[in-house]
């Protein structure tokens, strides 16, 4: 049997279960098979050491875990000898201490355990009942953190000081008191008593012959304490844990517990596993580097047993709402480009706070992306969340009997549940809907047969006031430019909704706030004139002859148009688990509670400061083995992301974490190019059979891109979504200009050679950006003349051989948040290049991404460049057609580092960027085509290549919110 366990362990883990060691520690970072050694342990103690199953204590952390333990050891022992074992979490096998041997310490033997509601009733009590001015559920949280230190009542009562101190104290007493006159022990309880039966009577766990813990590095003073205990008899300890992975300071977990053990038992023996079984080369090395930088740290190493594999992505986009869209998109690209090796339960989107969660999902369920969240709920499910949305759909459809139930006390006026319930059955039998019956009790019309005392018809009376002051306010929008935000903003101050949340959530009304923000931070969205104009043209039909159509304009279509977004949103997932499917659903959840399991693909959005580190966190040690955590989750493919602008459009800073020296060389800038070798690697990583290369090539036929390449490396929007929101054509009613700051080049390139510098508007109409691009094009042609006049010739350098392609605008890691910068004008070249770029290096081995520059090319003289005249034409006319569309495609190479080398150039081959002046007609101007810095469409392929339709573009009932945010 002994040799059936060691089978299939490496020689780290075989040392480990084999340790003659009476004091063990295993420190096994992330995927190393630190629970298959900790298993593997006790059945080794249980044959070989002929350990009785009975005399040995495994300790756990979760039910689930407890539960995979005790499988895997059935494996090796039988069910018969497994379940003797003493095998659980800290509190059940406390409990059984208790139940057992209570009565030694006063215990009835029938006591019973208070829960979390039972425990914030009596100090609820206690707090009114003595008139203190004390919080109560704070009162209650520092009970907890006081027990979970080991510190009882009488022992906080000796050191406690006058004041704020003193006044807890008593709540503590009174607290105690009350369990004890119930015959109760609330969960902190089950650890510190049984501290204090195991202190007082140490015979009680004098059998113990070994204690065995998982997770160390979450224990707490009282659980560590407990394990002193446990083993007092043989000090026969083995403990499993990762100090990188410490996490749970904010539940009173000790990290110095490792160090305190050794402390204790000087000949404690440590062995690292050190070889991961999760994750790629390229993933455990950036995951490594970043936990390095706490020197603090015990040095040890991780050892990939998979290749090396795709680089992780830390990409740059212009707003929360862009990153959304863009994880989005990549979910979709991934799945395509892997011809289904990749399904949506493979991605889990990983978040440092559930808050930040609303433009996620709102761009899932958008995509129709079926999703399941972990640690958090759904955005619109929020209590605080869902209330204002109710009250909003009431304001906008007042027969809603259901929704106007929801609300009418809430927050609380003095209706109960029976009167709501009385009033609901007498609308029904009256065939009312409940808003007419209330409403025409409230104003006298109508006397209900429900019984209403004052206090009842007060808070009626209240109710009625709110909504018909949005009725009020949907009216006023006619004559008036009021917007949507300036109701949702009525409903909030009407409600005294801050107050509310702070008085109904001490404990955590600030981070409930913060979703009534995200909300309002929506309907400022939708309220902007260019995307309510994007809204109503997404959602309008084709006009018909003698057909009349409602033209969709107040703050009444608007609101309804917000409120159905949100309904599609919120109903993505709830309509395919009512089908009764097995779905595929792609995970949302926090790292804390994404901690122990493992994905394919994970996605960290947000990694800016404040967010990751939380703005919040007073130890930034640990929000790094937080983003640690969150990194090591990945198995083949990992993204971090982070926008410029955050929910809220504040400016955000990379994270300090990603900035330290050395981080970037981890890292690419867009989402990887997936050739056939990829997919082979990713599905020997994930131990999947590869797709045929005929199934992948039908599914990459149905991408709109096969690249990540629609959104700006540097963070500036997309050409395509800065035209989306320009409906100056046609004499439209929205004639919106946007501010010079946002465009970067003197030519911001639109798809199919149209070019808003060379645009015009209306006849008499001067814009803004017009007036700038002006100004710009002067600019370029002076510089240009300055240099013509400094050199004629520049050769071209060669960019170094194995380099990713350049995207336009695409600078490196190292300048991720750098200043724009204005682009280099291309001129015309007068000699070729003489040299060709290969690929042949993978991926993982390039080290300088900052050491790719563009080519420098000749400058022409300033009397062809003086020819060029702006464009006359209107701004929204056809796109012109590229003079090189019918150029063979065959011609051009993006420089990726999954393509093949470069052919040599053709010696009769003209350049396909400047014509040289054999090619281009005698009386024809050579215009320079200038390059912007802030996109990625004019590269020469795509000069050429067969246009695709571009993610984004495409209308939606929901467009506002997926716009890639202003600056």
């Amino acid at each position: 049997m002994d040799s059936d366990i060691l089978a299939s362990l490496n020689s780290a883990q075989s040392d480990a279960v084999t340790s003659q060691a009476l004091v063990l520690q295993v420190l096994a970072p992330p995927g190393s098979g630190k629970t298959k050694t900790l298993t593997a342990r006790v059945a080794h103690l249980i044959a070989r050491h002929q350990l009785k199953p009975w005399n040995i204590i495994v300790c756990t952390f979760t039910v689930k875990a407890a539960s995979e333990m005790k499988d895997r050891i059935q494996g090796f022992v039988g069910a018969e000898v497994a379940k003797q074992l003493k095998l659980g979490t800290f509190h059940s096998i406390s409990l059984r201490y208790l139940k057992q041997y209570g009565q030694h310490i006063g215990l009835d033997k029938d006591f019973g355990i208070a829960d979390t509601s039972d425990s914030k009733a009596i100090v609820k009590r206690i707090v009114k009942k003595n008139d203190l001015t004390i919080d109560a559920t704070q009162a209650r949280n520092r009970i907890s953190t006081q027990k979970a230190k080991g510190i009882d009542c009488e022992q906080f009562m000796k050191g406690a000081k006058k004041g704020d101190q003193q006044e807890f104290g008593q709540v503590y007493r009174d607290y105690e008191a009350t369990l004890k006159a119930s015959n109760l022990l609330d969960y902190d309880d089950l650890l510190l008593r049984c501290g204090f039966l195991l202190r007082s009577h140490p015979q009680c766990v004098s059998n113990v012959e070994a204690l065995l813990i998982d997770e160390f590095q979450d224990t707490n003073n009282i659980q560590y304490d407990l394990m002193t205990l446990f083993a007092q008899r043989q000090n026969r300890i083995t403990i499993v844990g990762d100090p990188d992975q410490s996490i749970y300071g904010f539940r009173s977990a000790e990290i110095k517990n490792l160090t305190r053990m050794k402390e204790q038992w000087p000949d404690t023996l440590t062995i690292n596993l050190e070889e991961n079984y999760r994750s790629s080369g390229a993933i455990l090395h950036a995951a490594q580097n970043i936990i390095e930088q706490d020197e603090s740290r015990p040095p040890k190493t991780l050892q990939a047993t998979h290749s090396h594999g795709l680089r992780p992505i830390l990409r740059k986009l212009p707003s929360a709402t862009g990153e959304a869209t863009w994880l989005v998109s990549e979910v979709q690209r991934i799945q395509k480009m892997t011809g289904g090796l990749l399904q949506p339960s493979d991605f889990a989107v990983l978040l440092r706070s559930a808050t930040i969660s609303r433009p996620i999902e709102h761009a899932l369920g958008k995509a129709g992306v079926p999703y399941r969240m972990i640690g958090g709920m759904k955005f619109y499910d929020r209590i605080e969340v869902k209330l204002i949305v109710d009250y909003l759909r009431v304001i906008s459809h007042p027969d809603n009997s259901e929704a106007v139930a929801r609300i009418v006390n809430m927050p609380a006026r003095r209706v109960g549940e029976a009167t709501i319930k009385s009033l609901l059955e007498e609308a029904r039998s009256q065939d009312l809907s409940l808003w007419r019956l209330i409403l025409d009790t409230v104003q006298g019309r109508r006397r209900p047969t429900t019984k209403l005392n004052d206090p009842s018809m007060k808070g009626l009376s209240i109710f009625v006031d709110v909504i018909l002051c949005g009725h009020t306010k949907l009216l006023s929008s006619q004559t008036e430019a009021v917007i949507l935000v300036d109701l949702v903003n009525l409903v909030v101050k009407k409600l005294s909704f801050q107050s509310y949340l702070t008085k109904k959530y001490p404990e955590d009304h600030e981070a409930r706030w913060t979703n009534v923000e995200e909300l309002i931070a929506q309907a400022i969205d939708a309220s902007d004139p260019e995307r309510l104009q994007a809204m109503l043209q997404e959602n309008a039909l084709p006009t018909i002859d003698g057909l009349e159509q409602r033209t969709a304009s107040s703050l009444d279509d608007m609101l309804s148009l917000f409120l159905a977004n949100i309904a599609l949103t919120a109903s993505t997932q709830e309509k395919a688990e009512q089908d009764g499917e097995k779905l595929q659903q792609l995970t949302i959840s926090t790292i804390h509670a994404a901690k122990g399991l493992e994905w394919p693909v994970v996605f960290i959005p947000a990694c800016y400061d404040g967010s990751i580190p939380h703005s919040r966190a007073e130890d930034h040690d640990e929000e790094r083995r937080l983003l640690y955590v969150g990194m090591t989750r990945a198995q083949a493919l990992l993204y971090l992301s982070c926008p410029i602008k955050n929910t809220k459009r504040e400016e955000t800073s990379l994270s300090t974490f990603l900035l330290q020296p050395g981080v970037s060389g981890f890292f690419e800038e867009h989402g990887p190019s997936i050739a056939l070798s990829s997919v082979t690697g990713l599905a020997t990583t994930l131990r999947r059979d590869c797709p045929s290369t005929a199934v992948i090539n039908k599914d990459k036929r149905t991408l709109e891109r096969d690249e990540d390449n629609y959104w700006s490396v540097n963070g500036e929007e997309p050409p395509e979504e800065i035209a989306k929101w320009d409906y100056g054509k046609g004499g439209g009613k929205f004639e919106p200009t946007r501010p010079a700051a946002v465009f970067s080049s003197a030519a911001v390139t639109m798809q199919q050679g149209f070019s808003t510098a060379s645009a015009a508007v209306q006849p008499g109409f001067t814009s803004v950006k017009a007036q700038y691009d002006e100004l710009m094009e002067k600019a370029v042609l002076q510089k240009v003349d300055k240099r013509a006049q400094q050199s004629n010739t520049t050769t071209v350098e060669e960019p170094p051989k194995g380099r990713k392609r350049q995207i336009e605008g695409q600078g490196s890691i190292e300048s991720f948040f750098g200043k724009r910068s204005r682009p280099e004008p291309a001129v015309e070249s007068k000699s070729k290049p003489t040299a060709t770029v290969s690929s042949s290096r993978p991926l993982h081995e390039i080290r300088n991404p900052a050491s790719h520059q563009r080519p420098k090319v000749a400058a022409p003289g300033l009397s062809s460049l003086l020819q060029h005249k702006p464009r006359n034409a209107p701004l929204y006319s056809k796109p012109t057609v590229n003079a090189h569309a019918n150029r063979a495609p065959d011609n051009k190479y993006m420089f990726l580092s999954s393509s093949p080398p470069q052919p040599e150039p053709d010696e009769n081959e003209t350049s396909d960027t400047v014509p040289t002046s054999e090619a281009a007609h005698e009386d024809e101007p050579i215009v320079p085509k200038a390059r912007p810095a802030s996109t990625f469409h004019t590269t020469s392929m795509q000069s050429v290549a067969p246009q695709r339709k571009t993610l984004g573009v495409r209308l939606s009932r929901d467009g506002w919110a997926n716009r890639g945010g202003r600056k």
